[in-house]
């Protein structure tokens, strides 16, 4: 065999071992996000919800299930999302349904290729944000160099994404009074969907909301966790749930 050949199937070797020994190290560390959320859930009191993640492929998005209140898969929600090294997490049935009928539409309307398309761009979109996510200063909208960089990296991740709906949720924290909590945390909304309108995304398929403190990740009243629920957050999904305008995305309507 010639030596060239050698070379060329040693360099294959090397790049499938390093691929097995990737994924080995991806599910192990998939599982123990896994065993985590569930720990923690159980001790709030949760323990009624599962939570898996997608293995084909990895995935750090959380998929929620079991039988709560509302109120509680919310809670379960936070819970889960504040675990370091989750991206994100949803309750099963939520926006993407998971049933094909056969017919290559899903329950929910969307063929398999779109919905695979909004799991893509929202799992590029969260893993951006898991390693530096877009914050601010107490009482201020002010968006600072560091978080435009960000901004700018999720800009192009959503430049593939067209025909996708965006919504930008604005949260703050719990100090001070809520009205104006609320009042702030659309004016952060607002500059972060300003922001990707400047870099090329389409003002006409950008929401902006503003939830206030109403909707903490974090729990607690210490500065570390005031600074987890001063957050920007990205949904993507379906165009066709576009509200009509950003003031009936913030009444729910």
């Amino acid at each position: 065999m010639k030596s060239g050949s050698k070379i060329s199937i040693g360099a294959a070797a090397t790049v499938i071992l390093a691929l097995v020994g990737h994924a080995a190290t991806g599910d192990k560390f998939v599982s123990g996000l896994e065993q985590k959320a569930q720990t923690e859930l159980a001790a709030r009191g949760l323990d009624a919800a599962r939570v898996s993640f997608s293995r084909a492929p990895l995935s750090r998005r959380a998929i929620l299930d079991g039988d709560l209140t509302d109120i509680s898969k919310e809670e379960a929600l936070n819970v889960v999302r504040a675990i370091p090294g989750v991206s994100n997490a949803r309750w099963k049935g939520d926006d993407i349904l998971e049933k094909d009928g056969g017919d290559g539409i899903t329950e929910s309307g969307l063929p398999p290729a779109t919905r695979a398309k909004i799991a893509k761009c929202q799992d590029d979109v969260d893993e951006i944000i898991a390693s530096a996510k877009i914050s601010f200063r107490s009482g201020s909208a002010y968006v600072s160099p560091e978080s435009n960089q960000v901004l700018d990296k999720v800009a192009m991740a959503l430049k593939p994404c067209g025909g996708l709906s965006i919504s930008v949720e604005g949260h703050t924290d719990d100090n001070g009074d809520s009205a104006i909590n609320r009042t702030m945390s659309q004016e952060r909304a607002d500059r972060i969907k300003a922001g990707l309108v400047e870099r090329g995304i389409s003002s006409a398929l950008i929401t902006a909301t503003g939830y206030g403190s109403s909707r903490p990740r974090a729990k607690g009243t210490d500065a570390a966790a005031d600074a987890e629920n001063r957050r920007i957050e990205f949904r993507i999904g379906s165009a066709d749930r576009l509200p009509k305008n950003d003031a009936e995305a913030q009444q729910g309507n």
